[in-house]
């Protein structure tokens, strides 16, 4: 989906719906890129016998890698509880289903550190991956 945003007249409702959605889809891609990193790197390892290891270069990308899926993991186990607390909290006040509620705005901001967080890992991981290739794979 791309926005014109000369010609286009929308709600601010629908550009939520729409940044909603591309954030959403950058989240499973980058979680699926993020798989597809150690899927590449295990590619690369090392044995030796019984002993299965992957050389240094490859081992600060797979620590990137990791940390991307915790923070994915993260990401959405903060949105869980902090939504459901504050539905909660609003359903004891005796606020109904249908009433129109503002969330607080600062709610969502440890969600966005941690969202900009999972895609930067992956980012820096693909980068040093990339490195790598170029060093070990592209003829001299």
């Amino acid at each position: 989906m791309v926005l014109d945003l000369e010609k286009s007249n929308m709600k601010l409702s629908n550009y939520r719906k729409t940044y909603e959605e591309f954030t959403g889809k950058l989240s499973d891609i980058n979680r699926q890129i993020a798989f597809a990193g150690i899927a590449l790197i295990w590619l690369f390892k090392q044995t030796n016998g019984t002993q299965i290891s992957i050389c240094n270069e490859l081992v600060l990308p797979s620590i990137f890698l990791a940390a991307a899926l915790g923070c994915d993991m993260l990401h959405y186990i903060y949105q869980s509880f902090t939504w459901a607390i504050f539905y909660s909290y609003k359903e004891y006040k005796g606020i109904k289903e249908d009433e129109d509620v503002k969330g607080p705005p600062w709610i969502n901001v440890f969600s966005w550190v941690i969202f900009c967080l999972k895609v930067l890992f992956v980012i820096m991981a693909y980068v040093l991956i990339m490195t790598y290739l170029i060093n070990h794979l592209v003829p001299k």
